[in-house]
């Protein structure tokens, strides 16, 4: 497949995705607490109740603004974890490339495609523009 007149290899992208849904999953579990919960404080403030499945030591943070507690109680390592999987399970498997023969009518050659969309995926390409900072990643691949 071609964008802006640069190959772009969809097995790349898929890759890049698989990879930063593994580092996702990794920042989630190094925070050493399942769940994030943004609750009530004084003033219309609130503070971050981080708690741990296995009974471990729960603790509370300092006084934050609310609006930026409720944020980060929206992303607690738990949905972290459940958002990654169903990622994984439903968009990135539906969207695995795959090798199949090309025949431009005087050749065959290998082709990496998309099983659901062919040569061209909107869907893993726009899926790796979310992480259009890291620096792996390639503006190629934008959709």
């Amino acid at each position: 497949m071609t964008i802006g007149g640069s190959p772009v290899r969809l097995d790349e992208v898929w890759a890049f995705c698989v990879a930063r849904l593994a580092d996702e999953e990794a920042t989630a579990r190094r925070v050493g607490y399942d769940h994030i919960e943004a609750v009530e404080y004084l003033w219309g403030t609130k503070h971050l109740l981080l708690q741990r499945d296995d009974g471990g030591e729960s603790k509370t943070t300092a006084e934050l603004d609310a609006d930026l507690a409720d944020h980060i109680g929206r992303h607690d390592p738990a949905r972290v974890l459940a958002r990654t999987a169903f990622l994984r399970t439903v968009v990135l498997a539906e969207h695995e490339p795959v090798l199949v023969a090309a025949d431009d009518g005087h050749e065959t050659t290998p082709m990496v495609v998309c099983r659901m969309d062919g040569d061209d995926c909107p869907v893993t390409q726009g899926f790796a523009a979310l992480y259009d900072k890291h620096p792996e990643y390639k503006e190629a691949w934008r959709p």
